[in-house]
């Protein structure tokens, strides 16, 4: 056998994708570290970067050249400036900000290092925490943020195809933490009152942003915990939007209350990431049970089909799913009516 005989069958790219793409990743969260890209606005030289950030020189530029490469920044002149996709989502002041999601995607990247003591049992670490640690206002934002990127939406242009949500006129957004979908869909529809229901000290990340899309006489909010307390009556619609993801024994509960809750011939809309019958696809939605896995196992991501009994379970009749599914984003919404 020669050496030049041997050759692979296949090509090992993405094995090399996975890998620079971690290392572009790790330098991106660097350069927000450092508030890089606020500065940026304007162009800069290297030298004026190290002295403001109080970094290496040598080292500095090397690193502006990475973020070049990379399609961040700009270089003309020695001098360096954002591109229009750093404008857009990575200075703190764009309306579609990344910052705080990609923190989170940092973070979980860091828990993800605990995956082999997890395997072998070790699950110390595999905690959720109080939910006040867990969804903190950097969470909230984070979650705000990704929604920007287009799913939002997405969503409001499905719903408000829907009859239910045409003729509806009282709103619940359960667990909708910034409040975007409610203030959208009250922006969407002028006879729509809607509230967001949410833990209390996220509550008043909710009205920062009803504040400032001067929202204030559309939407209101409820501070509790839709696990333990009720969640008032006399809605049209009930929407929940990626915060059903335990398991049916806990979800039966809520469920109820949403059930009760809701107005004869009202409507229940939850839009979720779903995985596919043998839970191997999308990648986006396997990943993300890996992920929460990590934190223990009251998590559980839905089959389409385990969506439907889910609902069919809790009473609901016409459950219909609608797929507003992307290449990052595998989102369905799945639709259940109380008819009386």
């Amino acid at each position: 056998m020669k050496v030049l005989d041997t050759i692979p069958e296949i090509s090992s790219e993405p094995l090399d994708r996975m890998v620079k793409g971690c290392e572009a990743f790790h330098t991106l969260l660097t350069a927000l570290d450092f508030d890089l890209f606020d500065l940026l606005e304007e162009s800069k030289t290297a030298e004026q970067i190290s002295s403001e950030i109080c970094t290496d020189t040598s080292l500095t530029g090397k690193f502006l050249n990475t973020l070049v490469a990379l399609q961040f920044l700009s270089k003309e002149n020695a001098r360096y400036t954002n591109t229009k996709l750093a404008s857009s989502f990575l200075v703190k002041d764009s309306p579609f900000y990344q910052g705080n999601l990609l923190r989170l995607s940092g973070r979980n990247s860091d828990n993800r290092s605990m995956l082999n003591s997890i395997l072998k049992g070790d699950v110390s670490e595999a905690k959720e925490g109080r939910f006040e640690d867990v969804f903190d206002s950097s969470f909230i934002l984070a979650m705000a943020e990704g929604s920007m990127r287009g799913s939002l939406h997405r969503t409001i242009k499905e719903v408000s195809t829907l009859p239910e949500f045409q003729k509806a006129r009282t709103l619940l957004d359960l667990g909708g933490g910034h409040g975007l979908y409610a203030i959208a869909f009250a922006e969407t529809n002028p006879d729509l009152e809607a509230t967001v229901f949410d833990l209390p000290h996220v509550t008043e990340v909710t009205k920062e942003f009803i504040e400032r899309y001067d929202m204030n006489d559309k939407v209101g909010v409820i501070g509790g915990n839709f696990f333990e307390d009720e969640i008032g009556s006399g809605y049209d619609i009930v929407f929940a939007s990626d915060v059903f993801y335990r398991k049916p024994d806990v979800l039966s509960g809520v469920l109820k209350k949403v059930y009760n809750a809701l107005n004869n011939n009202g409507s229940v809309v939850l839009k979720h990431w779903i995985l596919n019958d043998e839970r191997t696809a999308p990648p986006t939605s396997v990943l993300f049970d890996l992920n929460l896995s990590l934190r223990g196992d009251m998590h559980h991501i839905y089959t389409e089909n385990e969506c439907v009994e889910l609902l069919e379970n809790a009473q609901f009749s016409n459950v219909r799913v609608l797929d507003m599914s992307s290449q990052t984003s595998p989102s369905m919404l799945i639709i259940g009516d109380k008819e009386v």
